[in-house]
């Protein structure tokens, strides 16, 4: 892996980490909901999903002793949920922020890119608390930024830019949902958080990616899988 990009992101991390410490954070996150499984408003974004093993010891590293800390929350408990996102196209609205005929095209363009790059592997480690939710950091190396590049100048040549707003244009690194909030989480949760706010969890390989429509928890009532594009090997 490149050490370089590497350092880059961990920047990029401790950016985010600061400017949510002092409540300046100017990322698109989801609000908190009370009910996140039946939640109506949709996204359009391509992601990649963990092997079972993966998602096996994020559950019992890190999601098990949460939930038993503080049950409230939705957590992403199986590998159908967990996922990164790898480029967003349309962030979580009801009504959806999408037409069909968008879908088609970011389908067409997704197929035309995606199998130009090559497959790569994420360094899953460390947790970052947000104001509504706890995720699992994803280190790579420059494949991402190449790949999230071309596809962001392909969106908008289509018509559909991505409308969320990032830290960076060029420094992107995987972050996986684990845990949205329904409420304020305890003091016993946060401080659990920042004890394994260094835990590494294992390598995550991408070797394709899928384009899904999905509410913010990627739960199956909601999800539709439009296409999955394979990367080279």
């Amino acid at each position: 892996m490149s050490n370089n990009y590497i350092t880059q992101q961990k920047q990029i991390i401790r950016q985010v980490k600061d400017s949510i410490h002092q409540r300046q954070s100017k990322l698109s996150i989801v609000e908190m909901r009370n009910d996140y499984e039946n939640d109506d408003a949709i996204c359009l974004a391509s992601l990649t999903f963990p092997s079972k093993d993966i998602a096996q010891t994020i559950s019992k590293e890190i999601i098990t002793p949460l939930q038993s800390l503080d049950s409230r929350h939705f957590y992403y408990s199986s590998e159908e949920l967990l996922h990164i996102t790898i480029k967003n196209v349309r962030t979580v609205h009801n009504p959806p922020l999408f037409k069909n005929e968008d879908v088609e095209k970011v389908h067409e363009l997704f197929t035309q890119i995606v199998p130009n790059f090559q497959s790569f592997t994420f360094r899953l480690e460390g947790l970052i608390l947000f104001p509504t939710s706890v995720s699992l950091t994803g280190y790579c190396n420059e494949t991402l930024r190449k790949l999230v590049q071309a596809l962001d100048v392909g969106l908008r040549e289509i018509g559909v830019p991505d409308n969320k707003k990032y830290i960076s244009d060029t420094v992107f690194f995987g972050n996986m949902t684990l845990c949205r909030f329904t409420d304020e989480p305890s003091a016993s949760f946060q401080n659990k958080v920042k004890e394994l706010q260094n835990l590494y969890i294992g390598e995550m390989r991408v070797t394709e990616i899928s384009l899904v429509i999905c509410n913010a928890v990627c739960h199956p009532k909601t999800k539709k899988v439009i296409g999955t594009y394979k990367l080279s090997q």
